[in-house]
């Protein structure tokens, strides 16, 4: 259904970096422009979070346990962003790319000791929205994150 493992990571990689320059041009106002619900500021703060929580909940699925994130995956995650803006405040861009960076770098180096044959594997895990959580899909949701906030930033700004 999903890419390799190794096309998948390639694919976070792209998708990170792509949003990654975006955030790195925008000017000191569009940094902390709002964008409706969020700026661009909050949106590093949310990919912080989220480069962790993913970490963790595709360890979770690996052993058959419903991330702990997924209660408030109806409510599209509200609560667990708000609890990121608040615990990565910083509004220096700088603090902010180095954080995410980080937590990507650990993200991937934990995937690449997932095992192929665990990419995609039923562990009895089902997603919120229906059908199987896995990390092939976890990762895939990263990226689309990844891409989905580029684009508001680039739409906002513009």
């Amino acid at each position: 259904m999903f890419g390799s493992r190794n096309e998948q990571l390639a694919d976070l990689d792209l998708a990170y970096k792509e949003f990654i320059q975006t955030t790195e041009e925008l000017s000191a106002e569009g940094f902390i422009k709002s964008l409706g619900d969020w700026t661009p500021r909050d949106i590093l703060a949310h990919f912080i979070g989220w480069n962790r929580i993913t970490l963790v909940g595709c360890a979770e699925i690996c052993e058959g346990v419903e991330p702990f994130y997924f209660y408030d995956g109806t409510n599209d995650y509200r609560k667990v962003n708000a609890a990121f803006f608040e615990r990565f405040d910083s509004t220096d861009r700088e603090v902010l790319l180095r954080q995410v960076e980080s937590t990507k770098e650990a993200l991937v180096s934990y995937l690449k000791t997932v095992d192929e044959s665990e990419w995609e594997q039923d562990t009895g895990v089902i997603h919120y929205r229906g059908g199987l959580a896995t990390v092939a899909r976890c990762v895939d949701s990263l990226i689309r994150d990844y891409y989905k906030h580029r684009e508001e930033i680039i739409s906002g700004i513009n």
